[in-house]
């Protein structure tokens, strides 16, 4: 009589002990850490880090980020922009042509998680924002991927660009960077190119 009355007693102790440890994973999968990165999957190595003024560079990383399924990590200047860059000409002016760091406001605490990291901006006076060299410099980036992408005007000073994200990741592997005006056309076939998308 004893084994009977303590099997329903102890079946309840066990699903009590099941209900504990499904909240816990749901806990430990969170989707958004406390720095701001979209962590996703605990096995992610990739990363698309980029700074955005007007959301022209944000939708190219969310683009690239949907494609390959990497996390994403949105870089702040501690000091904001207007949210009209031309209103802050002077200052964008000085920080790229003095090569000036702007402090970063929400710095993550885990890179080292990734491997491969593409990073991007707007074209600011002939440079990447200078916040986004700050970002990189932040860190020991040696032997990581570093993929630069761009939006912009005109591609005059893409190069330019270019180079720059390369000389503040010296010790770091590259990638050939992507241009685009003011839309997501052409990420798909860059992916596939530098071997970052398998194909169909």
């Amino acid at each position: 009589m004893k084994t009977l009355f303590l099997l329903p007693f102890m079946l309840l102790v066990m699903l009590g002990m099941q209900a504990c440890s499904s909240d816990d994973f749901q806990e430990d999968t969170e989707d958004v850490d406390s720095n701001g990165i979209d962590t996703g999957e605990a096995e992610t190595k990739m990363l698309v880090a980029y700074f955005s003024a007007t959301g022209t560079t944000r939708g190219v990383a969310n683009r690239i980020a949907e494609l390959i399924g990497a996390d994403t990590y949105r870089i702040r200047a501690l000091e904001p922009y207007a949210s009209n860059p031309y209103d802050d000409s002077d200052r964008i002016q000085d920080e790229a042509y003095n090569n000036r760091r702007p402090e970063v406001s929400n710095l993550p605490e885990n890179l080292d998680n990734y491997d491969i990291i593409f990073v991007g901006s707007p074209i600011w006076w002939h440079y990447p924002a200078m916040v986004v060299c700050t970002f990189l410099e932040s860190y020991d980036l040696e032997g990581k991927t570093i993929i630069p992408f761009f939006t912009y005007g005109a591609n005059t000073y893409f190069q330019q660009s270019v180079d720059k994200i390369h000389e503040v990741t010296s010790a770091s592997v590259h990638l050939r960077a992507f241009g685009s005006t003011r839309s997501t056309s052409g990420v798909e076939n860059w992916l596939h190119e530098i071997g970052m998308l398998a194909a169909n």
